[in-house]
């Protein structure tokens, strides 16, 4: 018999494992509602986005993941060819796709997020921004004219936490 005020192990990660499903859940749906519902330029001043960025350069990284460069585009960079203010940091989650067109309709944002590639930002500057992609979606972003990043909802502490329950609770 378990000393009183002793926690149950089991139950409680259980409990755990259900209320972070449920907040990744939320959390997922509103990013996706966000992304299809709002202009890139509005998403970019509410600081979950960067505009208008081009490949600056790519290459292979620890794990065999490709960092990519990316830095404004050209034709529309600021004088000092800086990047716009945004709230994009290391350790972020991020897709990377076609920017779509100002005009674009939810389906069609749609359709070029889910073309996009998924990655962590690996380093920030004043006139880039680094990110690793996963392994399989590198080769989308070869070829794409003008970029944007957009965060993306984390889902790494509720794939820790189904890892904990998979070890340790077996």
């Amino acid at each position: 018999m378990a000393p009183q005020g002793a926690v149950d192990i089991p139950s409680f990660a259980g409990t755990q494992l259900a209320l972070l499903d449920a907040e990744l859940q939320s959390e997922l749906s509103e990013t996706a509602s966000l992304i299809s519902n709002t202009s890139p330029t509005a998403l970019q001043r509410a600081g979950i986005a960067i505009t208008n960025l081009s490949l600056s350069s790519q290459r292979t990284g620890l794990g065999g993941k490709t960092v990519v460069e990316l830095g404004p585009d050209p034709a529309t960079a600021r004088a000092e060819g800086e990047l716009p203010e945004h709230g994009i940091r290391v350790g972020d989650i991020v897709v990377l796709a076609e920017q779509p067109a100002g005009s674009a309709k939810k389906r069609e944002v749609r359709e070029l997020e889910a073309k996009g590639s998924r990655g962590v930002v690996t380093r920030v500057g004043r006139s880039a921004v680094w990110v690793a992609l996963d392994a399989e979606d590198d080769d989308n972003v070869i070829g794409m004219k003008r970029l944007w990043l957009v965060k993306l909802a984390n889902d790494v502490t509720y794939k820790r936490w189904v890892l904990f329950r998979n070890v340790v609770l077996k």
